[in-house]
């Protein structure tokens, strides 16, 4: 299993197109999919309070809302649940041929390979800070290139025009859902009514 897992580490890295069309040939059902993306969120959750630890951020960038695992599980879990369902009914609305169950496999398996990224970074920091910054920031622009492949080998796009648009139409609505949402937390978290 730990082979495997590593060999579609490196397949998502070099080819990221291959591997998506590995993982929607997996036929993952919809619950061990859930299941999948939740160990995800609480493993990322956890690797953010590792590092925000070990290297804290100044306090004047410091955000409250991010300071308890509750709620940064919550965001960040409801962050990949609004992208799960954007990325299948947008996608939708462009003609892709993706199944849910496709989409949040893949959404899981992206968090995964954030939180390998988040990990290597936190011990590239302990080396060698600026390159830290360099990788986390190359990684997260490729993470980009990744996703479109994701989206238009998984709703079977002839171009990544249309995979882009998803990315786009799904990003802007997520914007608009967290704000709403954090409007929400912020309200309950400082007792403004």
């Amino acid at each position: 299993m730990k082979a495997h897992l590593s060999q579609l580490f490196w397949m998502t890295v070099q080819n990221p197109a291959q591997a998506a069309g590995f993982l929607r040939q997996l036929h993952v059902d919809r619950v061990t999919g859930w299941m999948i993306l939740i160990l995800a969120i609480v493993l990322n959750t956890l690797a953010y309070f590792a590092s925000i630890s070990m290297f804290p951020p100044p306090q004047d960038i410091a955000i409250p809302l991010l300071e308890t695992p509750f709620l940064v599980f919550t965001v960040l879990g409801s962050t990949m649940v609004t992208l799960v369902f954007a990325f299948f009914w947008v996608g939708r609305m462009f003609d892709g041929k993706a199944t849910f169950d496709t989409i949040l496999l893949m959404v899981g398996w992206l968090q995964y390979m954030r939180l390998a990224i988040q990990l290597f970074g936190m011990a590239l920091m302990l080396i060698a800070p600026a390159l830290s910054s360099l990788f986390v920031m190359a990684a997260g622009l490729y993470g980009i290139w990744v996703v479109i492949n994701f989206l238009q080998v998984a709703h079977g796009f002839e171009t990544p025009a249309k995979a882009i648009a998803v990315i786009v139409f799904s990003f802007v609505g997520l914007a608009v859902g967290l704000s709403v949402f954090l409007s929400l937390i912020a309200v309950t978290a400082f007792g403004i009514s």
